[in-house]
């Protein structure tokens, strides 16, 4: 079946990305992109070091609600450094950090070689860097909607607390809206919808371990004290949310290739 082939997945037997779209821009030239790119990958690692640093050896003071649960505060210190692994927030914060040092690393390359390294790997990690390309693209933007439209309770009042918000909350999806706006990338496959939703669903299962081996609920709506109902409507919400998130992103590539 042809969904079962590379193609289909964004990777052409003819092939991989042969106007060189993921290291390319309509708008800016590559230099310009590629030193984009660093920046971003810079800011984003500067962000987790920083973080961790003064978790390290301060106390941050968070306030968060839900839909259907009434604002709780929870104190982060050292130990919220490894417990961020279980967060989709932080999860997703490191994958945009590394998504655009590879980026960066591969548009640089096409800058002195006219090529890049990307072009010469093995069909099964360029199909891996479309998807990572779809994911950076998406889960940053679900982060944004459900923090501040659901779970946020109010300005912090510690001057960290709202660096760090703005951070992984915020500018997480400002650096989508870059990857998305910037290079000359051709529309995210369809078929990619349904990695995006499987990630969600192994994040779910991953979310549950941290319960039974750390014994904290990284979200308070997977707390079945709530009541199952409302795991269950987070559930189906969020993967609604997030298929209404993927053809927005998809079609604001295909608008950007339209502009150009």
């Amino acid at each position: 079946m042809r969904i079962f082939t590379y193609e289909a997945w964004g990777v052409p037997q003819s092939g991989f990305d042969p106007n060189f779209t993921f290291v390319r821009s309509h708008f800016v030239s590559p230099v310009v992109l590629a030193c984009i790119r660093a920046v971003l990958c810079l800011y984003s690692f500067t962000t987790i070091i920083t973080c961790y640093t003064w978790l390290a050896h301060r106390t941050a003071t968070v306030n968060l609600k839900d839909v259907n649960i009434d604002s709780y505060t929870i104190h982060q210190g050292e130990a919220a450094i490894g417990q961020s692994f279980s967060f989709f927030t932080y999860l997703t914060f490191w994958c945009l950090g590394f998504y655009f040092f590879i980026s960066a690393f591969h548009t640089f390359t096409y800058v002195f070689r006219r090529t890049s390294y990307l072009h010469t790997w093995l069909r099964p990690l360029q199909l891996l860097h479309t998807l990572y390309y779809t994911t950076i693209t998406t889960f940053p933007f679900l982060v944004t909607i459900v923090f501040w439209g659901t779970m946020n309770s109010g300005w912090p009042a510690g001057r960290f607390e709202q660096w760090i918000n703005i951070s992984v909350h915020g500018l997480n999806s400002v650096f989508a809206i870059v990857e998305i706006v910037l290079p000359a990338t051709d529309p995210q496959p369809w078929n990619h919808l349904s990695v995006v939703l499987l990630v969600l669903s192994v994040y779910l299962g991953l979310a549950y371990l941290t319960r039974g081996t750390q014994e904290f609920y990284v979200y308070e709506w997977m707390n079945p004290a709530h009541g199952w109902r409302s795991i269950v409507l987070h559930v189906v919400g969020y993967a609604a949310g997030m298929i209404a998130l993927f053809v927005l992103a998809r079609y604001m590539v295909v608008a950007r290739n339209l502009v150009a």
